[in-house]
């Protein structure tokens, strides 16, 4: 029998307490309108990337604390949404609704992918444009305050617009960049090492498309990665580097789905369950006297994306990376005139 029933509700979860005389014991149960409690981990997804639907049958069976509203541009959704929205049903804790209408004042997070194919097919070769245009322009005219994710090929063109687009902060609206690069070069040092990736920091920085390795930041346990190379007992050499730098782009595209679902958990751990992490994410910065985006190491946390210190690289590093802002200078200008 009970002895006492008490209710108590927690940010992440909100928790049945029951206690019984063997002492207390936690029930967690669903959080939304069926329970009548306001759910916080609120994310909109705009767009039909099969990323993005990995991503939600990820959250489907692993039950994650989120409700995620789909966004569709027509009243009727296709039979893989009607799939994807039937399929959370199974989940105690995960909500997926698909609608053409969300609340948009609600939601902390837009994730923003490729648009429907009818779109693409009906607005031609600026559809990616203008799909980005139109998702923000109703989400601001209709309350939207929250952070945007760019989950797209070339993002740093895509964030560029987006923060135009909304006039949100520059910490609100970041793109997924070159975290997947980064994720891969450290599970190839980790099983080359033999230690696997926790220990290792390693950055890929530039843009999804010219992109490069900053050796000289690499770490394994806190120690240079460089320095570790350079001692002649080591059993790690600059073969293994050389190695690592000619296929981390290959492996990360063979893995390129579950490596973006990889970094989107770790984004949804980060804004939402207090986990900050440290990772390149493309984000605005300042090139020239001019606003660019590009992917660097950064803070990411419920705050938003955090600039903590000045890029250190060593010098042929820092002339390739200049290079690659020069040339994300001349695409945005490019852009601009269309």
């Amino acid at each position: 029998m009970f002895t006492k029933v008490r209710l108590r509700f927690d940010i992440k979860r909100d928790i049945l307490l029951l206690l019984y005389r063997g002492g207390p014991k936690e029930i967690a149960f669903r959080q939304d309108e069926k329970w009548g409690i306001q759910m916080n981990n609120n994310i909109m997804i705009c767009g039909e990337n099969p990323e993005l639907q990995l991503f939600l049958q990820t959250c489907i069976l692993h039950d994650e604390h989120l409700k995620c509203f789909w966004f569709q541009i027509n009243e009727t959704p296709t039979a893989q949404v009607v799939s994807l929205v039937e399929s959370s049903a199974f989940a105690d804790n995960f909500v997926l609704e698909a609608t053409a209408h969300p609340n948009w004042a609600e939601l902390q997070l837009l994730l923003l992918g490729t648009p429907p194919k009818d779109y693409v097919e009906a607005e031609g070769k600026n559809a990616q444009r203008r799909w980005i245009q139109l998702v923000i322009n109703q989400a601001m005219a209709n309350g939207f305050r929250g952070k945007i994710c760019v989950v797209l090929p070339h993002d740093h063109l895509w964030v560029y617009s987006a923060l135009r687009f909304s006039g949100l902060p520059a910490n609100n609206v970041f793109g997924l960049g070159t975290m997947g690069f980064s994720e891969t070069v450290a599970r190839l040092l980790g099983e080359r090492l033999d230690i696997g990736s926790d220990p290792i920091y390693a950055n890929v920085i530039g843009t999804q498309d010219e992109a490069f390795i900053a050796w000289s930041r690499a770490q394994i346990a806190g120690n240079s990665m460089l320095g570790i190379v350079a001692q002649d007992n080591s059993l790690f050499g600059q073969a293994n580097l050389d190695e690592i730098t000619k296929d981390y782009q290959a492996k990360a595209l063979q893995a390129n789905k579950v490596v973006t679902v990889l970094c989107l958990q770790r984004i949804c751990r980060a804004l939402f369950f207090n986990h900050p992490i440290l990772v390149p994410l493309t984000h605005e910065i300042e090139f020239a006297k001019q606003k660019i985006a590009i992917s660097e190491p950064v803070v990411l946390s419920k705050q938003g994306v955090a600039v903590l210190t000045k890029l250190a690289l060593s010098e042929e590093e820092m002339t390739q990376y200049i290079k690659v802002k020069q040339n994300v200078l001349a695409e945005l200008e490019n852009l601009r005139k269309q």
